[in-house]
């Protein structure tokens, strides 16, 4: 391996952890909200909202601390990453429902999902935050 690949491989392990972590808690609060609101409305439609919840903070926390993004605000940004979570989230609670349906129970059907969405969530989020001249260029 080339010296100059070691460096940006320890850092991206690094923003990995770091988004690992700050993924953990956007867990706790996607479950605990899942398992709440799943006793009194379909699994689809309590993991819209539970998801919605969870992604909202995890974008907020791990744009500036994981990956190093100390630019302004910029709505074209969170814009994409609100339609690219929109429709994960539709997709995830289209699988969480299907499992749920099967016969899983609703919280293992939920972390079923998570090998999956944690993977696109991490590469999504490097692409958007990787160039911000792109959402300044954009407007």
């Amino acid at each position: 391996m080339s010296r100059a690949l070691a460096p940006s491989l320890r850092d991206h392990a690094a923003r990995l952890v770091r988004f690992a972590i700050v993924s953990g808690s956007g867990l706790a609060l996607d479950l605990a909200i899942f398992l709440v609101l799943v006793r009194w409305i379909p699994a689809f439609a309590a993991n819209i909202v539970s998801s919605s919840a969870a992604v909202t903070f995890v974008y907020f926390v791990s744009v500036r601390r994981v990956f190093r993004y100390h630019g302004r605000f910029i709505p074209a940004m969170f814009a994409s990453y609100a339609l690219y979570q929109l429709c994960g989230i539709l997709a995830g609670s289209w699988a969480v429902s299907a499992l749920v349906h099967a016969g899983v129970a609703p919280g293992l059907a939920k972390i079923a999902i998570l090998p999956v969405t944690f993977g696109c969530n991490y590469l999504f989020m490097w692409w958007l935050t990787a160039s911000p001249e792109r959402w300044v260029r954009a407007r």
